[in-house]
């Protein structure tokens, strides 16, 4: 048996699981509201406003039909946006939500076509075109080791929107794996090659690597595992394949983040966002490594993939 990119697209964007991706988000952007203020709705309006108008122009041009997870992106790019951003440059955020649309999207022909995550184009564009006003890395790796576990979790420590209420991020994230609205392989390898690398930095050198479980809680690479690693649309098809994405992902996020200056060197841009970018544009060879046909974004699934 057999499936197809096209299979895989299909059913990963059906009415249910748009439905269960968009409602998570809005759950994130409903926290973060509470943690920081009305600024975020007023964030959150724009992005999707900016998202919209695109959406609308690529659909009266093109003549296509309604792109109905066309909310899921602007969603996922406010909950990036870091939460010191002052209010009066809100049109930054138009302007980061309207290009990944654009540029990351509509000219790929919409969801499930593109190469990259409209919301990683956006927030690269963004934060490198501002990188002063529009950092997103608030908690340098080097300092996650002065706050504890249940402060990370809780939200009690600088990040994005959506970051930094890691314990609802998990919370969703394990539900969201439970309904087989994402596939488990994809974050669960990501993390755990994440914290298996940290860990063995960690033995050879302690000063330059924090320990490896508070890893995992610093930065976006929770919220980014679970919303863009996850994406159907830029991981490969194999399980074997996914778990190279993964490995691959987690090794240059940790040699950004700990050699080199890490994000300091890079407009402090968070090293996640790199790693799934570069992934993402070689996921199409890591499905010709894997596949028995060699035929791109098609693979044989094995018994206990459905």
């Amino acid at each position: 048996m057999t499936r197809t990119y096209e299979s895989v697209i299909a059913k990963w964007m059906s009415k249910k699981n748009i439905l269960f991706l968009t409602g998570s988000l809005a759950i994130l952007v409903i926290v973060a509201t509470v943690l920081y203020g009305y600024a975020v709705l007023v964030m959150t309006a724009v992005s999707l406003i900016a998202a919209f108008l695109v959406e609308l122009m690529f659909a009266k041009g093109r003549k296509l039909p309604w792109d109905m997870a066309w909310m899921i992106y602007p969603l996922l790019f406010v909950l990036l946006v870091p939460a010191n951003l002052e209010l009066k440059y809100f049109w930054m955020v138009a302007v980061g939500s309207a290009f990944g649309s654009f540029f990351g999207k509509g000219l790929f022909g919409g969801s499930g076509k593109y190469v990259f995550n409209p919301a990683m184009v956006g927030l690269l564009f963004i934060t490198v075109t501002f990188p002063v006003h529009f950092p997103t890395t608030l908690l340098p790796v080097t300092t996650v080791g002065n706050y504890s576990i249940l402060q990370l979790m809780l939200g009690q420590a600088p990040g994005t929107y959506g970051e930094t209420f890691r314990l609802g991020i998990l919370i969703l994230g394990v539900a969201l794996m439970v309904l087989r609205v994402i596939d488990w392989k994809l974050v669960v390898s990501t993390l755990g090659f994440v914290f298996v690398l940290a860990f063995l930095g960690s033995l050879l050198d302690k000063g330059a690597f924090p320990n490896a479980t508070l890893t995992l809680f610093a930065g976006n690479i929770l919220l980014l595992s679970v919303f863009v690693v996850s994406d159907e649309t830029t991981a490969p098809l194999s399980a074997r394949g996914r778990v190279l994405y993964g490995f691959g992902i987690a090794l240059i996020t940790v040699l950004i983040r700990y050699l080199g200056g890490g994000a300091q060197l890079l407009g402090q841009m968070e090293g996640t966002v790199y790693a799934i970018v570069i992934m993402s544009a070689i996921a199409p060879l890591i499905d010709k490594m894997f596949s028995k046909s060699n035929v791109k974004k098609e693979v044989e699934t094995n018994e206990q993939e459905s």
